[in-house]
């Protein structure tokens, strides 16, 4: 094969790239899918949504959630309201009470003339009328079988091939395949009611039914994407035109000779990327089978219809013998046709592990099946015998339903006896046939005359005959059925047979083992308790049908041959019959899978999740398209026709106002076939029919069955939707009303109103659906939509939303009333997944920066950037809200780049590809990860390097910067305001990306600034909004950007676009921590990438920094910079939730600021006290006399010298750094502080807080330590027991404070020693010293050192001396005082 052929058949584009002019991509909801009650459309799923399982336990336990100030939702009374004034709300059109009741916390009470009791005699129930709506169909062997129809001769047989379907996705949720479909489905196309798929099974899946029957069900397992990678399609796609081109009918052939290769060159050439992935379908297969013969399979079909660079023809009618002989080359030619592919192909190990398989699926049909009609009943079996052969099929899964239908009934008539004797002869009075007795009906009245109700008589297959017939009104509606959702659990768990022969088979569920069956339910029209559910399994009562199917299907055991001579095998006894173990049983012919029970007008006005008029959140995308550009003006326009039209909700009135519209109750049970398991002479459709599916679907019928279900049966006269959403849809109208012709002024509404338009869509559509994956906790939690939804049914708004009944701004919310996620004020978001879909994720961050700047000029937090003014605030709130979506485009740029990089070898990002594509790409989601991407924390730095650099040798070179440029963050934020200011901007450059969402954010966050920015000048505002953006970069740890590629070439302008593999930094350097690096003997790290970040970080003067990483002789180039350590904050303090704690701690670091002396002292003293952990307490023994602790000066100098020691107690939590860094600044702070909480509260209690001094001193932290380091003054002994606050202690005065801070800055400029005399003026020179000796965190001075020596040898006994110095203590005279 060519080297250009290679090129072709590897190159591995994204599927989402491959286009075929003339054949529409088919996007979700044009695709047919099985109908689930799980399935909610994409652009109403929520991504905060609550777990379906939430529904049903909110039936039995209350929910619990957080609550907003004011009226709580437990403190709002709970108002019952009546289902016939709901009623009359919608008959009369009455909007405005509607509207009024959605601020009452009201629970539906039901009217005994619209609610009927399921044991209701004047209640009439049919279940006669069955369905087939879903059918799986699977092969057990190589090639088309599940395709092939049983017969000879057809001329009106057609099936259309279609190779152009490389997206489509396999979406059964129910059946069996019998191997994980993750990556190997294929679609053909489709056949009159089906679609074709051919699956590359595994090998061993396919010769080992064993392993195939142990893979598992389709619902019990979420698969991945079924769909082949675009090598593994191409490679299909080769061997079935390889397959095709053997037919001598089909306009396909294979030649011998380049001449297709070099075409399909010429069609690249001509044509680009389209006729690229043309020409990959078009070219078959490839490979050198010698050294002097090349095959070159080649579909001549494509090429002659390549017109201006596209297929014109996407899809091949082939007859019944085409496709028996496709399937007769598959089955005969796959394995010599893998032998001779080229090795390449092959190397991932798919190709040789996989073989072809066909399988049919078919769903949604609605077709009548089980006719009572012995006749039609035939006929269909005929039918279902020769749609194909069974012989070679594994498994065969389906949906059968049943529709209960229930009308009220005007009376009752007797059907005469003789009518019904003549009809069915013999009449029994019970269904069991062990105890059942004939029936004289002339002896037994047609109704009990004490219940008045009636006699029941059954037929010879245990049916029940009905004796009366019921009279109904002229035009009479059938009832509108749904199930108990409070009760139906119990039915799946409590079966307790009635007779003796409908015991449980023991192998009747699953085969083998019987769990408690897991059932998931769906309330319907805000009713709570009533809806529809969905369990993984079916009635318990239905195993005796199953058991009795099984019995007469199943096959007899295989036998041997007792006249061969081999050996018999050792599963089989000495009569030749296999033994009966679990080893060796023959698997069930019948498993029960799964089941749904709903009102079938959600079938038939939703065939599928993606159809419902009032799922698709329309109404939300025409009002967010209003944010959109140009480019989405086409969209936008269709939605706001497509309203104007008529709502949603307005068209699904329309659809059910008709009379025949469905209302019975539909119970769909879901079973598989195992093929391979049925006697021979049952392996046909035929009998498959009339066996298994027939019976399946009367069994409903069964007394047993239908008595055990009808008492979970609710029975309402109508349909109650627009009755209970009839103040949802009001309000949707009017907000409709309102802001249509905002829009057609070429107005924006405002956000808010996009959000509640959101949300009130997704409530509606939960009155649908009973899904909670519509339910958007973030926002509709704080709105109390999620609590009344979940507890009362009927929805209820929170006090902060306001309704008029004006056509005039019908709902509001006020902007501090808005739910946020944190002090930032980032808005909750309903609307994403709608916009995103509609308009794409450029739009919609550009409406989500524009949100949030708006609710941060409205609703300041209380609890950032306290240090800066009110308007200075509004600008830094801003420039974080554009910086953020900066850096969620960087993410897009370099994620987009690197993904591409790594699958551009021929292998998809989820195959297994090279290992350093596979560490790329794991990097990458690391870095993707981060807190901060563009900074060092949690190793971003170098997780940024090992997606981004190609080669690991080149990591010791950092981030690549061919053009050795390095940035200030000034001259960052200078770039920001020139690009996107409102006055002659310059030209959109690096370090922002021109077509990302972010630079439209930009412009619009400088407007926003330039309202809160000095107006006395244009350089003035320049300067505000700059130093904005500077303190919203440091916020966010933005360390280095990406930058333009040098221009290398002397001609040509240069190109300052922003790509993914050129890097600037944003700091300077710094001489870094010699200490740190000298003695390293080896030039090259085993981490080089960690290297590299470290070297990045220390040079950097703008980047985070730990102490825990430096040492404290490194201290003084980190203590320079911008940025704090990591350990300073509040998440290294456990406050136990106590609030007060909170709001200290909260504002002690919200208002750090470096240019106050005493937070810089504070800092480093915090440091220190971390470097002298666990000695920062002191032994009673130590303790001074009173008599040298009379004045302010005597005390504070005798609590100086008080040796440090441990705590004796081995109190634990005095040994974690990070704690004490955080804790001991905070304190000092918090005490010096004049405006802080802490003195707030001591200015009200002349006390600090019990908690506050339980907190710090079980740490150590306190006015003891205070004094001790020099930054308080004690003035008597009672400082040893705390003392009270600026009394028994005082703090150093302005002057004092000063002159330590001018002492300890001081220190710091001593590179040499400084470090070492901060720790001598902090815990003197004995602890200094040990600090130094023990730890090695810095170097001490000889001279001080040796004086430390001294002092302590004098303090010790000489250890050589033989003299024994006694000391003896006088006893003083005085009395000691109580302190």
């Amino acid at each position: 094969m060519s080297d250009f052929e290679d090129d072709i058949v590897d190159s591995d584009d994204d599927l989402g790239t491959i286009t075929f002019q003339g054949v529409a991509r088919n996007i979700d909801h044009d695709e047919s899918r099985p109908f689930d009650l799980a399935d909610v459309p994409s652009s109403v799923e929520a991504e905060d949504a609550l777990p379906q399982s939430e529904v049903l336990e909110s039936l039995f336990l209350q929910q619990e959630g957080p609550q907003r100030a004011g009226r709580t939702w437990e403190q709002t009374k709970v108002q019952p309201i009546n289902l016939s004034t709901l009623a009359r709300n919608f008959k009369k059109d009455d909007k405005a009470t509607a509207i009024n009741l959605l601020h009452r916390r009201s629970v539906l009470r039901l009217d005994d003339d619209l609610y009927y009791s399921s044991d209701d005699e004047m209640l009439a129930w049919d279940g006669s009328k069955h369905f087939l709506d879903f059918c799986l169909v699977v092969g057990g062997q190589p090639g088309l079988h599940a395709l092939l129809p049983n017969k000879v001769i057809d001329h009106t047989f057609s099936l259309a091939l279609n190779l152009c379907l490389p997206t489509r996705l396999f979406r059964p949720k129910f059946g069996k395949l019998g191997f994980d479909p993750t990556g190997c489905m294929m679609a053909l196309g489709t056949a009159p009611s089906s679609e074709l798929w051919l699956a590359f099974c595994p090998r061993e899946n396919l010769e080992d039914a064993d392993v195939a029957n142990e893979a598992p069900l389709l619902s019990d397992k979420q698969h991945g994407d079924t769909r082949l990678s675009s090598s593994h399609f191409r490679m299909a796609v080769m061997f079935l035109a390889h397959a095709l081109s053997k037919n001598p009918d089909m306009p396909i052939y294979c030649m011998e000779d380049q001449r297709c290769v070099e075409h399909i060159k010429q069609c690249i050439r001509q044509s680009g990327l389209q006729c690229a992935a043309l020409a990959t379908v078009a070219t078959a297969a490839g490979w050198n089978q010698s050294d002097k013969t090349t095959i070159s399979s080649y579909p001549f079909g494509f090429a002659s219809r390549v017109h201006d660079g596209g297929i014109q023809q996407t899809s091949w009618d082939l007859r019944l013998d085409d496709l028996v002989a496709l399937h007769n080359t598959i089955v005969s030619d796959w394995d010599e046709w893998v032998a001779a592919a080229p090795r390449s192909w092959k190397e991932d190990g798919w190709l040789l592990s996989r073989m072809p398989v066909a399988i049919t699926c078919r769903y949604g049909q609605n077709q009548p099946i089980a006719n009572l009609n012995a006749r039609a009943n035939t006929e269909e079996g005929k039918i279902w015998n020769t749609e194909r052969s069974y012989t070679n099929i594994r498994y065969v899964s389906i949906a059968i339903a049943t529709d209960i239908k229930c009308v009220r009934v005007k009376r009752w008539t007797e059907v005469p006896n003789q009518d019904i004797i003549d009809e069915h002869g013999v009449i029994y009075d019970s269904p069991d046939k062990n105890i059942r007795e004939e029936v004289d009906l002339n002896h037994l009245p047609h109704r009990d005359p004490v219940t008045r109700r009636e006699n029941n008589v059954y037929d010879e297959d245990g049916r029940r005959i009905p004796r009366l017939h019921g009279k109904t009104r002229t035009n009479a509606k059938p009832c509108g059925l749904l199930i108990n959702l409070e009760t139906i659990s119990d039915l799946f768990t409590s079966y307790i047979p009635a007779y003796e022969d409908m015991t449980i088979d023991a192998d009747a569920f699953q085969g083998e083992e019987i769990s408690a069956p897991s059932v998931s339910v769906f309330p319907q029209a805000f009713l709570r308790t009533m809806g529809h559910i969905q369990c993984d399994a079916v009635l318990p009562h239905f195993a005796p049908f199953i058991s009795d199917i099984r019995r007469s299907t199943t096959r007899r055991p295989r036998t041997v041959n007792l006249d061969d001579d081999e050996p018999i095998p050792d599963e089989y006894d000495l009569f030749g019959e296999r033994l009966d173990d679990d080893q060796h049983r023959i698997p069930p012919v019948l498993i029960p899978s799964a089941c749904q029970f709903y009102n079938e007008i959600s079938h038939r006005i939703r065939p599928s999740a993606a159809l419902h008029e009032v799922q698709q959140g329309r109404i939300t995308s025409a009002l967010a398209g209003a944010y959109g550009n140009a480019a989405t003006k086409i969209t936008h326009d269709a939605r706001m026709r497509e309203c104007k039209m008529s709502l949603p909700h307005q068209k699904y009135d329309n659809k059910i106002s008709l009379d025949d519209v469905p209302r019975d109750l539909r119970l769909e049970n879901i079973y598989i076939i195992q093929c391979e398991s049925l006697r021979p002479e049952k392996r046909n459709g035929m009998s498959i029919y009339k066996d298994i599916i027939v019976p399946l679907a009367r069994a409903w019928s069964h007394p047993n069955i239908f008595q055990a279900l009808r008492p979970h049966i609710c029975v309402f006269a109508s349909h109650i939707y627009q009755w209970t959403a009839f103040g949802i849809t009001s309000l949707l109208e009017r907000l409709w009303a309102y802001q249509l012709p905002i829009i057609e002024a070429g107005n924006k509404p405002r956000h808010e109103a996009v959000e509640l338009c959101s949300v009130l869509e997704r409530t509606l559509a939960y009155a649908h659906t009973g899904n909670a994956r519509v339910l958007a906790t973030r926002l509709m939690r704080p709105l109390w939509l999620v609590q009344s939804l979940l507890e009362q049914g009927l929805p209820t708004f929170a006090p902060s939303i306001r309704t008029t009944t004006a056509i005039n701004n019908p709902i509001a919310i006020s902007a501090s009333d808005w739910p946020t996620s944190d002090n930032l004020n980032v808005p909750a978001i309903a609307s994403k997944r709608s916009q995103v879909l509609t308009y794409g994720s450029d739009h919609f961050e550009a409406y989500k920066a524009g949100f949030h700047i708006e609710l941060s000029i409205n609703k300041l937090s209380p609890h950032i950037f306290l240090q800066y003014t009110t308007e200075e605030r509004h600008c830094i709130v801003i420039a974080l809200v554009a910086l953020r979506s900066y850096v969620a485009d960087v993410k897009a740029l370099v994620a987009t780049a690197v993904k591409k990089e790594c699958s551009s070898n021929g292998t998809d990002v989820d195959d297994i590809g090279p290992s350093r594509d596979k560490d790329r790409l794991k990097s990458l989601q690391k870095w993707l990860a981060c807190e901060h991407p563009l900074g060092y924390k949690d190793k971003a730095y170098e997780h940024l390097l090992r997606c981004v650099v190609v080669d690991p040798n080149n990591y010791s070179d950092g981030l690549p910067n061919a053009s050795k440029d390095k940035l200030s963050v000034q001259d960052f934020a200078v770039r920001i305001s020139q690009m996107t200011r409102i006055d002659n901007p310059i030209s959109v450059a690096a370090p922002l990306i021109f077509t990302a969402p972010s630079t439209a954010v930009f412009r619009t966050a400088y407007s926003r600034m330039l309202k809160y920015a000095p107006a006395n000048s244009p350089a003035s505002a320049d300067k505000c909004i700059q130093r904005a953006y500077i303190i919203a970069a440091n916020h966010l740890q933005i360390q280095h950007v990406p930058w333009h590629v040098p221009h290398t070439s002397t001609r040509g302008r240069q190109s300052r676009k922003a790509v993914h593999n050129s890097w600037v930094n944003l700091g300077k350097s710094f001489v870094g921590d010699q200490s740190a690096t000298a003695g390293r003997s080896n030039p090259r790290p085993i981490d080089m990438a960690a290297e590299a970040a470290k070297i990045a970080q220390a040079s950097d003067a703008r980047a985070p920094w730990a102490v825990e990483s430096i040492t404290l002789q490194s201290l003084p180039d980190f203590f320079a910079r911008d940025s704090l350590p990591d350990e300073f904050g509040l998440h290294n303090i456990d406050c136990a939730g106590d609030p007060l704690l909170v709001e200290i701690y909260e504002w002690a670091f919200a208002n750090f600021n470096r240019d106050k002396p005493m937070h810089k002292i504070a800092l480093l003293a915090g440091i220190y006290i971390s470097h002298a952990l666990p000695d920062i307490f002191w032994d009673p023994k130590d303790k001074p006399l009173y008599t040298k602790m009379l004045s302010e000066q005597a005390s504070t100098a005798a609590v100086r010298v008080l040796p440090w020691k441990p705590n004796k107690s081995s109190r634990k939590g005095c040994s974690w750094r990070p704690t004490f860094i955080s804790m001991v600044p905070a304190y000092i702070i918090s005490v010096y502080e004049r405006a802080s909480p802490l003195r707030d509260y001591f200015k009200d209690k002349k006390a600090f807080p019990t908690q506050w001094n339980s907190k710090n001193s079980a740490k150590g932290i306190g006015s003891l330590n205070l004094v001790r380091m020099g930054l308080a003054k004690a003035r008597s002994g009672r400082i040893f027991k705390g003392g009270a606050p600026l009394a028994d202690w005082v703090l150093l005065t302005n002057e004092e404070v000063a002159a330590k801070h001018q002492e300890l800055m001081g220190h710091l400029q001593d590179r040499q020693y400084g470090p070492f005399k901060i720790a001598v003026a902090f815990f003197g020179l004995e602890k200094a010293v040990e600090i130094g000796v023990t730890t090695g965190t810095y170097t001490t001075h000889p001279a001080m050192s040796a004086i430390a020596s001294t002092k302590k040898k004098r303090m010790m006994p000489e250890p050589d001396s033989d003299d024994e110095v006694e000391i003896i203590e006088h006893e003083q005279q005085y009395k000691r005082h109580r302190y």
